[in-house]
């Protein structure tokens, strides 16, 4: 379930696809599905992995693993996976008194990717070609593991936003993600008490924009600048001095039970009545809150 092929979609710059829908032509349905996984680039993911995975008892996704230099692990978050990675090319960087992460995308399952495809042509949602990733099937033979395509006008830098669907002769993704689900919710969420990854918060440097371009994807939001992604985590929309995910905030079981646990650890950030922050110095800079 590891994702190798995000490189290709910050940098792909040609060759994308607008159909030039009839007149006639309507939206039939959906795009999006839900929110598959949310990608967090760090300068030392094995270390976020095992803070999530070890610590706050996320079920584990897919272990930490290097091939050929890409690092990726990944945790099952309820409704939702997240990713943490890095690039080979990370390795030679200059090192830093304290390793930094940050939001670097979002994997929105389709509903189902061929006729996504179609919806966005009639949207007019520029989108690149299709770009299958082929592997190991399951019963011994190669095929199509999962199929990506990116989406330029949702990409911005450091932010990659693209269609990710898996191939069901390699993964059923339904079942894997009830499997996570239910690992999370017999362990009790871990000691902060998880159920979901309950939003992703991005913010827009030009707020209406922003909403008009994410309604076209989404559909008609659930409030003003909310979207609920199927069964996934909702994409909020905020204004922003940038072009960014902002951060992500976890629905718990029990806040008084979550801040607790944040304060024995020397852990908790900000706090109201509603919600509480992780200290970002111990998430290596993330924006990370919860809420009941």
């Amino acid at each position: 379930m590891r994702l190798r092929t995000i490189a290709w979609a910050a940098t792909l710059a040609v060759f994308l696809c607008l159909g030039a829908p009839a007149q006639t032509e309507r939206r039939k349905g959906p795009i999006i599905r839900q929110v598959d996984h949310l990608l967090i680039e760090s300068d030392d993911p094995e270390s976020l992995f095992n803070l999530f995975a070890a610590t706050l008892l996320l079920p584990e996704a897919w272990p930490v693993t290097d091939s050929q230099g890409f690092v990726s692990g990944g945790v099952g978050a309820g409704n939702t996976n997240i990713e943490f990675f890095r690039y080979a090319t990370q390795k030679n960087a200059p090192k830093r008194k304290a390793a930094q992460a940050h939001y670097a995308g979002i994997a929105f399952e389709p509903y189902p990717l061929s006729n996504s495809l179609r919806e966005m042509q009639v949207e007019g949602i520029l989108y690149s070609p299709p770009q299958p990733y082929m592997s190991i099937l399951p019963k011994g033979t190669q095929g199509v593991a999962w199929t990506t395509v990116a989406l330029p006008s949702y990409s911005k830098a450091g932010m990659s936003i693209f269609l990710y669907e898996y191939s069901p002769e390699f993964l059923k993704v339904d079942v894997r993600r009830k499997q996570l689900g239910n690992r999370l919710l017999l362990n009790g969420g871990g000691p902060l008490g998880i159920q979901s990854l309950r939003e992703i918060i991005i913010e827009a440097s030009s707020l209406e924009k922003g909403l008009s371009e994410w309604r076209k994807l989404l559909g008609s939001p659930a409030s003003s600048g909310l979207w609920q992604a199927g069964g996934g985590p909702a994409i909020r929309i905020v204004k922003g001095s940038r072009d960014r995910i902002q951060g992500m905030v976890f629905g718990v079981e029990s806040l008084d039970r979550a801040k607790s646990y944040l304060r024995e650890k020397q852990m908790l950030g900000l706090e109201t009545s509603r919600e509480a922050s992780i200290k970002p110095s111990r998430v290596q800079g993330l924006e990370l809150r919860l809420a009941e």
